[in-house]
């Protein structure tokens, strides 16, 4: 009997072991059931953490777009020329075109160290401050400042009282002076606006005056790729002058600094309207340049006389 309940007590003992086992492992399912997210959860729960970050990429790359497209956008009355970028060119940044008048532009004079200098060119204000010292009131070049005088860049005429911004009387040639110094003030100072009067509307729009003055510069720049031409075919002579040997002229095949296969010949070439001859280099071989026939060159170009005690084929010549 002994043995018997021993045997059952040891029985029960197991029983009750192997169900604590099976409560423990079906336990261990239940907390890993539980603590395991189901994917529903998961997608949740990255849903709730990636929303925030992706609203605020789509507001900056929104905010960015449209701060873009307003710097882009430039609106009437802004212009693009200020500062130099790479290569010498002019760096277009959009910025407020103003339009002044004459008695606007005259407080800009130099005579207040708190008010910036500007001047006029052809009815174009630019910022020249940073030279200052350049247009102040006593300086070389004050018949500029707060004003348009643009023919005194070419005529020399410097004294205030003398200048004026019209451009009638001025050659084509002269002109193109004008655009070299328009050109040069485009590049290194800042541009303002327009100066209402002879060029410039008071709603900033050209005027006759302007357009007159634009065709001048174009005739201009006709001319002057005439006169490259007329340079590379009659290169100027070199020069030498000395008190002991006198004057001495002489060609090359690089003579006025245009390097050409031939040497040429000194000449006087006299030209239509020029009061004093040219030293010119002329090509003394192969077909002329007007005919196109011969084997003289130009040297029968009626502008071209022979230097006095010059030989026909002398590359030099004592003058």
């Amino acid at each position: 009997m002994s043995r018997e309940r021993n045997i059952k007590s040891t029985k029960k003992s197991e029983k009750i072991e192997s169900d604590h086992d099976d409560y423990t492992s079906a336990q261990k399912e239940k907390d890993v059931s539980v603590s395991k997210p189901s994917g529903v959860q998961t997608f949740a729960k990255i849903y709730y953490v990636l929303m925030p970050v992706l609203v605020v990429i789509i507001a900056g790359l929104l905010t960015f777009a449209v701060t873009r497209q307003e710097t882009a956008t430039i609106v009437k009355g802004t212009t693009k020329e200020t500062g130099t970028g790479k290569g010498g060119k002019a760096k277009e940044t959009p910025k407020k075109e103003v339009l002044l008048t004459a008695e606007e532009l005259a407080k800009h004079d130099g005579s207040d160290p708190n008010i910036p200098v500007y001047l006029a060119i052809l009815g174009r204000i630019y910022d020249v401050d940073k030279g200052r010292r350049h247009y102040e009131v006593g300086s070389g070049y004050n018949v500029f400042a707060g004003r348009d005088s643009t023919p005194s860049f070419v005529t020399g005429k410097f004294a205030r009282e003398d200048a004026t911004d019209d451009v009638k009387g001025l050659s084509p040639e002269d002109m193109m002076g004008v655009k070299g110094w328009l050109d040069f003030y485009r590049k290194d100072y800042t541009y303002v606006g327009k100066l209402i009067g002879r060029y410039y509307d008071s709603e900033g729009k050209p005027t006759e005056a302007l357009q007159e003055a634009k065709a001048l510069i174009k005739e201009g720049q006709r001319l002057q790729k005439l006169q490259d031409a007329e340079n590379k075919r009659f290169p100027g002579c070199n020069s030498r002058w000395s008190k002991d040997e006198g004057s001495l002229v002489w060609c090359s095949e690089n003579s006025a600094g245009i390097n050409r296969d031939w040497v040429g010949v000194p000449r006087r070439m006299f030209k239509p309207g020029k009061k004093d001859p040219k030293c010119v280099c002329v090509k003394a071989t192969g077909p002329s340049s007007d005919t196109g026939e011969g084997n003289e060159g130009d040297l029968n170009n009626p502008n071209m006389k022979l230097y006095p005690g010059c030989g026909k084929y002398d590359v030099s010549c004592k003058l």
